[in-house]
């Protein structure tokens, strides 16, 4: 039968009819000429035919043979050149990365980081998505993550990227106008912009959720709304540096709002790696380590009111809802 053929017999019939010697085979593959010749004869049996004409003098192939061995030596290049494609792919820096990433990091700063590892490593492509859900997923197709928080899949791998620092943000304009919030139960005069894919879990700003709500599902409309003096908005820092810089936005000082979350690098664990995913992970860590693109320093941008603006006393920090 046909479906009992071993491979490894047929590469051994082929190395036996290259070097017209069963010795000679015998001495390439390390393995003895007993085993050599049950080979062959199980192929032969498996296929009904006879390949090989031999006796202990001489050693010549069948007509059936000949256009088998032919037919044989395709389909072992075409194997050698399948394992050797395969195998250059650990060492190689061309390939396609899929990535998923939380939508809290869609800024310059993630377009500067990607744009600089593209123009480095031109073969690499890389297709990354914004993932609704804060979690990396195999099962997605995704040859990475970047994660806020805590990695809950103890079979994949986080490598850190340090972190992305948040507070709570508005206008000048808005707090001139309503004042810094004391109690942020005063839903007359103050509007929470909240955004459903943040990361955040929402009962820390209980406080928050009772002021006039508007929720929006990206994160650059909570900023522009915020720009725009419609209210207060907790945003990553680094989204809001051109902001900042400009004195469209400012920092509120309230503790009870302010938190650096953990940003980590998620893959699954592989040994066997492909060399151009190693390139990425080691160019990413090696960025955030020397720089620390995700975390803005906040002192320059804290709003600090005129003697002719209410200036009213902050909540302080919740130990236990920080």
């Amino acid at each position: 039968m046909v479906s009992s053929i071993n491979l490894n017999d047929i590469y051994t019939f082929h190395c036996v009819s290259e070097l017209k010697s069963i010795t000679a085979a015998s001495k390439k593959l390390n393995i003895s000429k007993q085993t050599i010749s049950r080979k062959l004869a199980q192929l032969e049996e498996a296929l009904g035919v006879t390949l090989v004409a031999r006796n202990s003098r001489s050693f010549k192939l069948t007509d059936a043979g000949k256009e088998y061995n032919i037919n044989c030596e395709k389909i072992i290049r075409q194997i050698e050149n399948a394992n050797a494609l395969v195998q250059q792919h650990q060492v190689s820096a061309e390939g396609t990365i899929k990535i998923c990433m939380s939508h809290e990091l869609t800024n310059s700063k993630t377009c500067e980081l990607v744009i600089d590892f593209l123009n480095q490593n031109p073969s690499i492509k890389l297709d990354i998505s914004l993932c609704d859900k804060n979690a990396f997923s195999v099962s997605d197709g995704y040859d990475l993550g970047l994660q806020l928080g805590d990695l809950d899949d103890s079979s994949l791998v986080a490598r850190s990227l340090g972190g992305v620092n948040y507070a709570l943000v508005s206008s000048p304009q808005y707090l001139q106008e309503f004042g810094i919030p004391s109690d942020c139960n005063d839903s007359t005069h103050h509007t929470y912009i909240s955004v459903t894919k943040s990361s955040y879990p929402m009962e820390k700003l209980l406080p928050l959720n009772k002021c006039r709500q508007l929720v929006v599902n990206e994160f650059v409309l909570a900023k522009q709304f915020a720009i725009q003096g419609f209210g207060l908005a907790r945003l990553p820092l680094f989204m809001c540096a051109d902001s900042l810089e400009s004195k469209d936005l400012v920092i509120l000082p309230s503790t009870q709002c302010m938190e650096v979350k953990p940003l980590n690098m998620v893959y699954r664990k592989d040994k066997l790696m492909p060399g151009y995913l190693r390139l990425f992970i080691d160019f990413v860590a090696d960025i955030c380590r020397e720089k620390r693109p995700w975390i803005l320093d906040m002192s320059p941008y804290l709003y600090t009111p005129t003697d002719t603006e209410p200036q009213k006393k902050l909540p302080e920090l919740d130990t236990e809802m920080a």
